[in-house]
């Protein structure tokens, strides 16, 4: 069989998908799925998230609803928890990534403190999300997830 022009045209966009694909995607991968308990509850083992260090996860339940978190162990070893989205670029579902004591929109990279996360979102700022801690287990009650399903459907 002889190479044809035509195969080239469909290898090189072939391998470049794969390329991108095994590189992240579009955070494809990145996200840890959760899902409620029978109590409506959500926990996260934490007990391992060190300072500085962020985790993101992707909230299903069983009405397929889908909500993206993070959450966060600022330098002072306080937990962060929000929504993978802000209030500004929601809708565009590019989100947040993490660099170091970071959290920067995906979108526009502006970047906002990780320790300041609890404490209100707007604009480009990740939205915070209600949770408790008990023991090294981080617990979200789905009701509270389910009030930023807006940010992703």
């Amino acid at each position: 069989m002889r190479f044809k022009p035509i195969h080239g045209l469909l290898i090189v966009p072939l391998f470049v998908a794969g390329v991108f694909l095994l590189a992240g995607g579009f955070g494809l991968g990145r996200h840890t799925q959760v899902t409620p308990d029978g109590n409506g509850e959500v926990r996260i083992d934490v007990s391992d998230l060190g300072r500085s260090q962020v985790r993101f996860y992707r909230f299903l339940n069983r009405g397929n609803q889908e909500v993206k978190l993070l959450v966060g162990r600022d330098r002072h070893g306080v937990l962060q928890v929000g929504f993978d989205a802000s209030e500004s670029h929601a809708r565009v579902g590019r989100g947040f990534r993490a660099e170091g004591d970071w959290v920067i929109d995906n979108k526009c990279d502006t970047a906002s403190h990780l320790e300041e996360l609890n404490a209100g979102g707007g604009g480009c700022r990740p939205v915070p999300l209600e949770h408790r801690v008990a023991g090294g287990e981080l617990v979200l009650q789905e009701q509270d997830i389910l009030r930023g399903w807006r940010l992703f459907n």
